[in-house]
């Protein structure tokens, strides 16, 4: 059958050349051509071939792409791919220390079976992951369509690996069945989050049968419960060595080797960003977790416009004298030539350069253009260009916040008082740690103050999370908000995981010291079983489109702000009724104190500052329940000091 004649031509960054430069393709038949490429910069590019023909829509050129990769120098990418091959020996070979030290031995006095039994359901996760993703076609099908320049991240190296890992762990897991353990065996504790686990498993494993998610999205979610193992699995070895006062039964030779695996596996990063001029690679994107655990897969719609604007950075905080400097941004594929007029608006508040024009020429484009502006009046503005012609570009979130302040000092002292505030509370979860550690008991501490209190600093991370990292709950975001920016920022995201450390491990040390009989009230359970039984309702409602994921995060963010509200009475209660603050660290409530205090003062100096007064009214329920906590600090600084 005669083939319409097929012309090919090439998308790509101006620093690549092609030869030839257009193919044309006149008959149907067994062909090869070849194509030279050769880079003027070395980094990581992408080439797709344009298809120009009569029915260029009965061609399947989805996967019709080249990923390139040009290096500075030849022997530094030997060197990389020699430096991988070393680290995972290294990782590979470490458990066999292990084996042998328990052998030797015949006893695996020493070694942690919490750490072990932590091990193996991280690595039988990660096993899965590349195991499914590397031989399912219909998942890997998914993968390209959810990401379609990608390749295939799983590689057989990475199944063999994983693989040896699970074995490797149930040499060593056979061995604590029939060595001397010393009376060694699984703590509560590790029981219940490896129940946790399995339970979260077996649901997405669940939605995934019925349809509720995509099989990919399971593996995304094993691949996560790996993640979050490694960062948990070490803790109880540590404890177990220092308890002992011994290290004797564990084999450092295991921790030596994985100790060169990890700097080996950072070199190699580093040098291959290095060679490849592409440091970005270190970072990553964590977003695909996010996308996951809310079940949302990437839809089939495609973006109605051919080009995008974009104003970097998008918001900047300056001084009167300064000139602010953003860059314009424009990428995208124009069929025929087009003049892109951006005309700013006059305004008493700002100087800006005069109106800008961006040429594009037919085919792929990508522009630069610098952008001035010099503040001549304090507070907070937003500028947003006109873009003529009308309908070309999305101008949804084409705006510029500027927040123009006082004096830069200022600024800078505002910067040290939040990290110190942030620094109070973060360091306020250490004495009460210490405190029940040197008394091996938990007397006097209240056990519904810390299970209220976890409640909500996990409402608090998923909420800095996912508004955070998911890209479907900000669109939203900015749908309802046009003219506003992500509220949280990493920082937000540290802290809130930090606390439910804190207080996850204090929790931890209730249930292995001295409680005095103290348990959680009544009462207690009942605020937690309501906060539960809301979430799931509400969760329900969003899976179910009744309502939006973003409500389902408000409902997260005002479960902790309520919690602010309950969780310290019954700590001022106990104290109450033993007329005594014995096994209640103050130092943690004048951390708290401090920190509060720091946070007002900051307000203070911002609002001062950019002449923005308001922000501190703008959302009076927080601004209350801070001047609330502070007040409980009072309380119990009352307590310690003058009544007992």
């Amino acid at each position: 059958q005669d083939a319409p004649n097929l012309t090919v031509t090439w998308e790509a960054d101006e620093e690549i050349k092609l030869i030839p430069a257009i193919i044309t393709i006149t008959e149907c038949k067994n062909e090869s051509f070849l194509i030279e490429v050769s880079s003027s910069k070395q980094g990581r590019f992408l080439i797709r071939p344009i298809i120009i023909a009569n029915d260029a829509n009965d061609l399947d050129d989805s996967r019709l792409f080249l990923q390139l990769k040009v290096a500075q120098y030849r022997p530094l990418i030997i060197i990389s791919m020699l430096i991988g091959w070393t680290y995972t020996f290294c990782w590979t070979v470490g458990d066999y220390f292990q084996a042998w030290t328990s052998y030797r031995r015949k006893s695996v006095v020493g070694l942690s079976i919490d750490f072990l039994y932590m091990n193996i359901v991280g690595n039988c996760c990660y096993a899965t992951f590349n195991v499914l993703l590397f031989c399912s076609k219909f998942i890997e099908a998914e993968y390209f369509r959810r990401h379609p320049f990608g390749l295939n991240p799983v590689v057989p190296n990475d199944v063999g690996y994983a693989v040896h890992a699970v074995f490797g762990n149930l040499v060593l897991i056979v061995q604590c069945c029939i060595y001397h353990n010393g009376g060694n065996v699984i703590s509560t504790a590790v029981k219940l989050l490896i129940s946790g686990y399995v339970l979260m498993v077996s649901l997405f494993c669940a939605f995934a049968a019925w349809d509720q998610m995509h099989w990919l999205d399971f593996l995304y979610v094993l691949s996560y419960v790996k993640l979050s193992t490694n960062l948990i699995k070490y803790i109880p070895q540590v404890l177990m060595n220092y308890r002992r006062k011994s290290t004797e039964g564990f084999s450092i030779s295991n921790r030596l080797l994985d100790l060169a695996g990890g700097l080996l596996s950072l070199l190699q990063m580093v040098l291959n960003c290095w060679n490849y001029d592409d440091w970005q690679s270190i970072v990553g994107s964590p977003q695909i977790l996010w996308w996951i655990v809310l079940g949302i897969a990437a839809g089939g719609e495609t973006d109605a416009y051919n080009l995008s604007l974009s104003l970097v950075p998008q918001s900047v905080v300056v001084t009167f004298g300064e000139t602010a400097a953003f860059s314009i941004e424009a990428n995208g594929y124009v069929s025929s030539p087009l003049d892109l007029q951006l005309y700013w608006p006059q305004d008493d508040a700002m100087q800006m350069d005069s109106n800008q024009t961006i040429f594009f020429t037919e085919g792929w484009n990508n522009h630069t253009v610098p952008l001035m502006i010099e503040p001549i009046k304090q507070g907070r503005f937003i500028v947003q260009p006109r873009v003529e012609p009308a309908g070309i570009v999305d101008e949804t979130r084409l705006f510029l916040l500027i927040k123009v302040a006082m004096f830069k000092p200022l600024i800078i002292i505002s910067l040290m008082v939040g990290w110190a505030y942030t620094a109070c509370w973060s360091a306020g979860y250490y004495p009460q740690i210490w405190a029940n550690y040197r008394r091996q008991s938990v007397v006097g501490l209240s056990f519904d103050y810390l299970y209220i209190n976890i409640v909500g600093h996990i409402c608090y991370v998923a909420f800095n999370a996912f508004l955070y990292w998911n890209s479907f709950v900000e669109e939203e975001y900015y749908r309802r908000h046009p003219f506003g920016l992500n509220p949280v920022i990493g920082n937000d995201i540290g802290f809130a995981v930090h606390a439910v450390f804190g207080t996850g491990f204090t929790i931890y040390q209730c249930c292995i010291y001295e409680t005095g009989g103290n348990c959680v009230s009544r009462p207690a359970k009942a605020i937690i079983a309501a906060y539960l039984l809301i979430i799931v309702v509400t969760m329900g409602c969003a899976m179910g489109d009744v309502m939006h994921w973003l409500d389902f995060l408000y409902i997260l963010s005002y479960i902790k702000l309520s919690t602010t509200m309950f969780k310290y009475f019954p700590q001022a209660y106990i104290n109450y009724r033993r007329k005594s603050t014995k096994g209640f660290e103050i130092s943690n409530r004048l951390f708290d104190l401090a920190g509060g205090l720091f946070s007002l003062l900051q307000m203070v100096i911002n609002a001062w500052n950019f002449d923005d007064w308001r922000s501190i009214g703008g959302d009076p329920v927080k601004f209350g329940l801070g001047i609330f906590s502070i007040l409980f600090d009072f309380v119990f600084m009352f307590q310690h000091y003058v009544l007992y």
